[in-house]
């Protein structure tokens, strides 16, 4: 059985000179008094004990860090605000109370277990998000030190779960004009959204909060970047429509009532999981269980790459780099490696390369 912490004590070392011992993050730690004189060594230890309480004081509580991340950062800084107070409020539920000090290993590892069974906040979550929820910690944790309300000695160490594999999760051609006729049925916003997502590739954010002053019927172009919110590395770019696509917002711009092209800009969630029911149903396949928003831009640019649109075309509509393209859909053309594996009948009609002869190997000790 462990020794239990008895709390700071005075104690005599082996020269017989008197030192405070405490134990702290389960190690055990030690200050000289300076003094085999008991009188001027408890004197010592009471100034001690006075500082280390103002300073335990003085810490700000994990709560109060996120709070004054949320408002001093996230409210003016981050696009999706709701995420990120989402994960601040699962961390305070369980940390709030403690002071970064306390955030030990063995606490961080309990509370990753117990949001992994659905404990904190009575749903599981995978690796991926609970690490997004433990960056959000860091972050306003040097949030805090940035703006000198903790000390850079007194940050944690928080070890994050490793990242899960990226999901290729996309739907064919078929599976696709599925969930087309799907919405189709379903409807109002969940049709709406399904079309747009499935053919200009825009993330779920920039759809429900696509107003139609953005919406040029007459060029044929969607304008995302216009819609006046932040600005984040997720580029919003200017879309072509696609007929299909043409004809379902030339009908619904007939019958609009509001700014909004999806006729509020609040979540679309619920009405697309209507989508995925529907689809499920109509197919029996579980794989639309599945399917986020952002599958529907997945699946576009997996499709346009197995198609053969270019890489550089791809990027275009995605707003993405070239690079970042090539690396997560460039296996998907059907021309991807075609040219190496080629690569000797092609040599085999270059005249200048020519086989080595014997003379050519006759100096090698092959």
């Amino acid at each position: 059985m462990p020794k239990l912490n008895e709390g700071p004590r005075l104690a005599l070392n082996a020269a017989g000179i008197y030192e405070i011992r405490w134990t702290e993050g389960r190690r055990s730690n030690r200050k000289s008094t300076h003094s085999a004189d008991m009188s001027i060594a408890q004197q010592v230890f009471a100034k001690w004990m006075l500082a280390r309480s103002a300073e335990e004081q003085a810490a700000p509580t994990v709560k109060a860090i996120l709070d004054a991340y949320l408002a001093e950062h996230v409210e003016e800084r981050v696009a999706d605000k709701a995420r990120q107070h989402d994960a601040a409020a699962n961390l305070a539920s369980e940390l709030g109370d403690l002071k970064p000090a306390d955030l030990l290993p063995e606490v961080m590892l309990s509370y990753r277990r117990r949001r992994e069974q659905g404990k904190v906040n009575g749903h599981a979550v995978g690796a991926g998000t609970l690490r997004r929820e433990l960056n959000c910690l860091v972050a306003a944790i040097n949030h805090a030190v940035r703006h000198r309300r903790l000390s850079a000695a007194d940050v944690p160490h928080i070890d994050l779960p490793q990242p899960p594999p990226p999901k290729d999760l996309w739907l064919t051609e078929t599976e696709a004009d599925q969930f087309w006729t799907a919405a189709e049925r379903v409807g109002s916003r969940g049709f709406l959204f399904t079309a747009i997502a499935l053919e200009t590739a825009s993330r779920k954010k920039a759809v429900e909060r696509l107003r139609w002053d953005q919406v040029d019927l007459n060029a044929r172009l969607i304008h995302f970047q216009n819609d006046g919110g932040l600005r984040t590395k997720k580029r919003r770019v200017a879309v072509p429509m696609s007929d299909r696509l043409w004809r379902v917002l030339a009908q619904a711009k007939q019958d609009a009532v509001t700014e909004w092209v999806l006729v509020s800009p609040y979540s679309i969630q619920h009405w697309f999981d209507r989508v995925k029911a529907q689809a499920e149903g109509m197919t029996g396949k579980p794989k639309f269980r599945a399917v986020s928003p952002h599958v529907l831009r997945h699946t576009w640019a997996t499709l346009a790459a197995r198609a053969g649109v270019p890489m550089f075309d791809i990027a275009g509509i995605l707003g993405d780099t070239v690079q970042t393209v090539q690396r997560v859909y460039a296996h998907h053309s059907p021309d991807h490696l075609r040219g190496a594996v080629n690569f000797r009948a092609q040599a085999a009609r270059n005249p200048d390369q020519q086989s080595p002869t014997a003379a050519d190997t006759a100096d090698l000790n092959l």
